[in-house]
């Protein structure tokens, strides 16, 4: 808020605290003219009962899909017709008001009737799995019915990315993995997220993280204080390289604040929203009771002791997330002399940037050489919103197909080609084969929520001996563990004489 002795200027737009955004019902002092700039919140949602004038650009940011470098975009585009009465119609709601439109009428006329079907500007994959859980047909046909249908590229993205994530088969039909993800209220990644965060018994802050990439940041961004909001949440990034752990510091830091009876200072202090706040633990209790209801936990606490085994190892929650959101995978390249931010690519975009506010937009050095992410949005340049610097384990058992190559001499590792490590032979062999039984190991878990693997050895020794490993060489990162790697191979030799319990 800005305020001179003839203005009072009050910008509005929905990372606002919503004590500021209250302010724009104030009514200014005699002699001073409130002039509110907002965004198009105040389409529909906001009616201010003060204002007389209206000035209309014209245009709004708009999201849409490219369904052919499979990247949505946040970009200026002309408004529709409706879009434009909704303007107008801020003026004169309770007197007499006037609205001046800063385009000609000409482009007026040029005005689409109405904003395309959210259908047309988003991908396709949650809508896919509704259509098979409904048994509605296969997607590319039912949808092709729509009044205004979407591409059948757009339509093949999503079949794609459903069975990259083995939610569907070959033949479109819905895994037990898929059916669990049309049951859960969120985009199949995260829902893939929430599954594996029961799995690996670190419910509670997977279920934090997760909350927010399917509903909002709680983070505020007040105009007048953005460098402030920014340094915030630098400090609970501060470490951790990651946007995700900044997030589940914040959150656990109101829960502890929320305990001591000092939420509302914390929220304040912190540029963090009470409600957004709020709403979050609602709906990780939700997702909890979801879990529970189709047998993935026996308590639909979010904070029960046996879903959270794991809940103070980052390594695992990370290596959870990087299970829900790959292939969303960040390539980094070092400069030589560490002065500057790396340079970063993805393998369908090629150069990208980080958004600003990500805690990792000014990282010049990081540990290891790849990031996980859940957005990407096309502006002035491809931003990446949201970014956890991940290590080389998780990438090979939660990642894509792995193969082992050899280069010029040195044997190699490759997650789906574009993830290289090298490797000696005997280690990249035995991933391999690790990989491969972790995979049946979760597909039959999948398949039969009820059996327990982390905690209760009870039901299958060998199971949960080679979950404990995995986890371990997760949290351990070394590859020099050779004991432990040992280990794992005279496991996985004896699994391997008995295959019927991986079928």
């Amino acid at each position: 808020m800005y305020f001179t002795d003839k203005y009072l200027i009050i910008p509005l737009h929905s990372m606002m605290p919503t004590t500021n955004q209250h302010q724009v019902f104030d009514r200014p002092p005699p002699g001073v003219r409130k002039i509110v700039l907002a965004t198009n919140i105040a389409e529909t949602s906001i009616t201010i009962d003060d204002v007389v004038f209206v000035v209309d650009c014209g245009k709004a940011k708009e999201k849409s899909y490219d369904a052919t470098r499979k990247i949505s975009s946040l970009m200026p585009a002309w408004i529709s017709k409706a879009s434009s009465k909704q303007r107008r119609g801020r003026a004169g709601r309770v007197q007499k008001g006037f609205c001046f439109h800063l385009f000609t009428e000409l482009q007026a006329k040029k005005l689409i009737d109405f904003q395309l079907p959210e259908m047309l500007r988003t991908p396709l994959e949650e809508i896919a799995l509704q259509i098979k859980i409904l048994k509605l047909g296969m997607v590319a046909e039912f949808l092709s019915k729509a009044l205004q249908p979407p591409s059948s590229l757009s339509v093949q993205n999503a079949l794609d990315t459903l069975r990259q994530l083995n939610a569907l088969d070959a033949n479109e039909d819905l895994t037990p993995l898929g059916y669990h993800l049309a049951t859960l209220p969120v985009d199949p990644r995260i829902g893939k997220m929430i599954l594996f965060g029961a799995i690996f018994s670190c419910l509670d802050p997977v279920l934090t993280i997760a909350s927010t990439l399917g509903f909002k940041d709680p983070f505020v961004y007040p105009l007048e204080k953005k460098d402030q909001a920014d340094k915030v949440r630098m400090k609970f990034g501060k470490n951790t390289k990651s946007d995700h752990l900044a997030i589940l510091f914040a959150y656990k830091g109101w829960e502890a604040a929320r305990e001591h009876d000092n939420e509302c200072s914390f929220c304040w202090d912190n540029f963090l929203s009470k409600q957004t706040l709020k709403m979050l633990s609602d709906m990780k209790e939700q997702f909890s009771r979801l879990l529970c209801d189709i047998g993935f936990l026996d308590n639909p606490d979010p904070k029960d002791p046996a879903s959270n085994h794991n809940e103070d190892n980052l390594k695992l929650v990370k290596a959870v997330l990087c299970a829900g959101l790959y292939p969303n995978v960040v390539k980094i390249l070092h400069h030589d002399k560490l002065k500057r931010p790396p340079r970063l690519y993805t393998q369908g975009d090629g150069k990208v940037a980080m958004h600003p506010k990500s805690v990792n937009v000014e990282t010049v050095a990081y540990e290891n050489n790849w990031l996980i992410y859940h957005q990407k949005v096309k502006s002035t340049k491809i931003f990446i919103h949201d970014a956890t610097m991940i290590a080389a384990y998780p990438l090979l058992f939660f990642g894509g197909d792995v193969t082992v190559l050899v280069e010029e001499g040195h044997e190699i590792v490759a997650v789906d080609d574009f993830i290289r490590f090298r490797s000696p032979k005997k280690i990249a062999v035995l991933v391999k084969e690790l990989r491969a039984q972790l995979d049946k190991l979760l597909e039959r878990k999948i398949a039969q929520p009820g059996l327990r693997l982390v905690v209760d050895s009870s039901q299958d020794h060998r199971a949960t001996e080679l979950l404990h490993a995995i986890i371990d060489l997760i949290t351990t990162e070394d590859s020099k563990n050779w004991k432990r790697l040992r280990a794992i191979e005279e496991y996985t030799t004896k699994s391997n004489n008995k295959q019927k319990y991986f079928h």
